[in-house]
């Protein structure tokens, strides 16, 4: 899985939050979507992370925070980041319930790979390999 081999250095983390956070205030009462830069492949995860900033709290009816406009930012410019560097697209993007972003892999080989953008800046990382036990790291990784 290319995350593993992938570093992360912060401040290549917080320039791409800062060039392509695809996220503004026009008011005080509701967000608004400005123009993306092209993501390639990343694309449709970056829209995806865009549309989560429509959510309120308890989006899931079981009372789950929705996401901050800053974590948002965070999880946009790590997918730039991680588009920057060559990391295929995940094959599914999600809230988490702890207000955070989630991008997930699931490899053919059985291979599952876990990015949780919990706070901004800040990310966890899970990899499962099958027959493995389960690998945990967090980002930025320099």
């Amino acid at each position: 899985m290319p995350v593993l081999d992938c570093p992360v250095a912060k401040e290549d983390w917080a320039h791409e939050v800062g060039e392509w956070n695809g996220l503004s205030m026009p008011s005080a009462e509701r967000p608004a979507e400005k123009p993306l830069e092209d993501a390639g492949p990343w694309e449709p995860a970056v829209q995806e992370i865009v549309s989560y900033q429509h959510l309120d709290d308890n989006w899931d009816g079981y009372g789950a925070e929705a996401p901050s406009l800053e974590l948002l930012a965070s999880a946009i410019g790590l997918a730039y980041t991680f588009y920057q560097t060559g990391v295929p697209p995940p094959h599914r993007v999600a809230p988490g319930v702890n207000g955070s972003v989630i991008f997930e892999w699931q490899d053919v080989d059985g291979t599952y790979t876990e990015v949780e953008n919990v706070r901004p800046l800040y990310a966890e990382v899970m990899m499962i390999e099958p027959g493995q036990p389960a690998k945990h790291w967090t980002l930025p990784t320099e």
